[in-house]
């Protein structure tokens, strides 16, 4: 370990490098914002002291000082609503590098990379496995150069912003009410957590579930709740704005499909901590890991294999039964309801709400862990059942609501192939 922490040590020379960088920026690109400029001034000086004293002795205080100041400077071309795209760009691109190097590249003390054995005990694969992760990360890299693209919008460094499928779509939503009560650009913002969630996924080695508990907790948070919520929000924009976003719309994809693919690690990393000795340290295990009785070890899937070999491991504890897709995709049908019978009032505002549930449901279900939750779509498949106290008499309208409800329960009791799965 301090072999390998001396052969790193470039990072804190690298640090201080950049923040001669950011001395010279606000003068280089004209920077107009008198705050982001001293931002700048300050985040330069620090980093030159934190990088030279940081080399001398690589301890958490300046590897987290270094880290802090890299997400200050996430937040600073919003929080100061930076005039110049190269403004935006400089910061955040710094202080991605930032994290990148602190956090990614060079090794915490106490948190080795790769540590067998790497698959809990009773599992049949390893949850923090990198073939799954560098999926999630992609999808967390498509989403941030979608947000990028839209925040460029909302701080106004481009003119016209492109939507293929609705009028004036993506432009309205980003010119909304909704959008305009957050202090700073929500697609900015949306950009920022995207920033975190592919830097997350990268921390750690192959058995991290154990020994970098936090790490996961903190993957978990930004892929999980945080991408539900996110999900449900940009698919409910009819409600709130009048229109859809089809750039919103394919962030809220992407990002639903990920979520069954980190729910293992998730998982493994709670059972890791919820069956802890009794007398050792919860706040002790969570910040350094450690030991988990009865773990085995695997040989990890070469980055090289074929396409096959790293599909398969890729989805490992996710598979795909065909009621739960048709289930998804019935929530669609039933989401777009309002729209294909010009339905007002209740069934308007309701359709695309238990629509969006009942997709969201169904592709959570995917995880092998997680899946009966599918149930659920039992409570939501009543909703277009009753559609015909609403609809009075419309029968084309009811009578498709109600074979989406009755096809919605019936397919949640279908029985599927054993889960492969703890």
């Amino acid at each position: 370990m301090q072999k390998e922490s001396d052969s790193r040590l470039w990072t804190f020379f690298t640090t201080a490098i950049l923040g001669v960088w950011l001395l010279s920026t606000p003068h280089t690109f004209g920077f107009k914002t008198a705050p982001l400029i001293y931002s700048n001034w300050i985040c330069g000086i620090l980093l030159i002291y934190f990088g030279w004293m940081g080399r001398k002795k690589p301890t958490l205080f300046w590897i987290w000082s270094i880290a802090a100041i890299g997400i200050w400077l996430q937040f600073t071309p919003l929080v100061f609503w930076a005039k110049e795209p190269a403004a935006y760009l400089n910061d955040t691109i710094v202080g991605a590098f930032l994290l990148l190097m602190m956090l990614i590249l060079y090794p915490l003390p106490g948190h080795p990379k790769n540590l067998d054995p790497s698959i809990p005990p009773g599992w049949s694969f390893n949850p923090s496995a990198w073939p799954t992760r560098m999926w999630i990360g992609l999808i967390a890299f498509l989403c941030w150069t979608i947000s990028r693209y839209l925040s460029a919008y909302q701080l106004g460094y481009i003119d016209t912003v492109f939507d293929p499928f609705f009028t004036p779509g993506t432009k309205s939503v980003l010119e909304s009410t909704v959008s305009k009560a957050f202090p700073v650009s929500d697609a900015g913002l949306g950009a920022m957590a995207y920033t975190f969630e592919f830097l997350s996924t990268c921390l750690g080695g192959e058995s991290r579930w154990r020994t970098v508990p936090w790490a996961v907790l903190l993957f978990g948070v930004l892929v999980i709740p945080v991408s539900l919520a996110s999900t449900i929000l940009i698919i409910l924009q009819p409600l709130a704005v009048g229109t859809w976003c089809s750039l919103c719309l394919l962030t809220a994809i992407l990002m639903l499909i990920a979520i069954p693919f980190a729910i293992p690690e998730v998982i493994a990393t709670l059972q890791f901590l919820a069956k802890r000795p009794k007398n050792s340290s919860l706040l002790l295990l969570f910040l350094k890991g450690g030991d988990f009785p009865g773990s085995k070890s695997c040989a990890p899937t070469s980055l090289d294999a074929s396409l096959k070999v790293f599909f398969r491991s890729m989805c490992s504890g996710v598979s795909f039964p065909w009621n739960l897709i048709v289930s998804a995709f019935l929530g669609i049908f039933l989401m777009t309801a309002p729209g294909i019978f010009d339905l007002h009032g209740a069934l308007a505002d309701g359709d695309p709400i238990v629509g969006a549930l009942t997709v969201v449901v169904s592709v959570v279900a995917f995880s092998d862990l997680l899946r009966k939750v599918h149930f659920l779509n039992v409570i939501l498949g009543v909703w277009p059942i009753l559609a015909p106290i609403w609809l009075h008499g419309h029968i084309t309208a009811s009578f498709y609501h109600i074979v989406i409800g009755i096809f919605l329960i019936s397919l949640s009791f279908v029985r599927k192939s054993p889960s492969r799965g703890p």
